[in-house]
């Protein structure tokens, strides 16, 4: 990139970046759903696999997602006044903003700290402004993103849509 070798600290940065909102996101929702008070702070709650349980899953999914991605906004039918929800919500709040950009300064001086090199190996690397670069980008994300939240989305929204 811009000359310089993109090597494993650079490349382990941008990938836990990549990872720091899913993981907040999956680990907040089902430690929310294991706890036993959850069924009271739901607005939408029924038997197992009724599209008002896969609703009640949405809800707090969506809750996480929203906190961790500093949207502020949720569902109408969480009540977030929970001692549980306040604080795991808050502190998805905070790292969801906090680890991004310290992941993100961190690479950022890594690569500042690097010299440009012309060299052989240099040219013999993938070029980041081509065709091939910009599918093999637009392909892991959407595998990651593929990865990352399909089964969540089966277990909510699409288990709901379905019923």
């Amino acid at each position: 990139f811009l000359g310089k070798r993109i090597g494993r600290r650079e490349i382990t940065l941008a990938a836990l970046y990549v990872l720091v909102m899913p993981t907040l996101v999956l680990t907040g929702t089902a430690i929310t759903v294991l706890l036993g008070s959850t069924p009271d702070v739901l607005g939408n709650d029924g038997p197992r696999g009724s599209a008002e349980a896969a609703h009640g899953f949405s809800e707090v999914l969506y809750a996480f997602a929203s906190a961790s991605n500093n949207n502020g906004s949720a569902f109408g039918g969480l009540t977030a006044t929970s001692d549980w929800l306040q604080i795991s919500l808050g502190l998805a709040m905070l790292f969801g903003r906090l680890l991004p950009i310290v992941l993100v300064l961190s690479l950022a001086g890594s690569l500042a700290r690097k010299r440009p090199k012309d060299d052989e190996k240099q040219a013999a690397a993938l070029p980041t402004s081509g065709l091939l670069f910009g599918g093999l980008l637009l392909g892991t994300t959407l595998l990651v993103a593929g990865l990352t939240f399909f089964p969540a989305m089966a277990l909510g929204p699409i288990a709901e849509a379905l019923s």
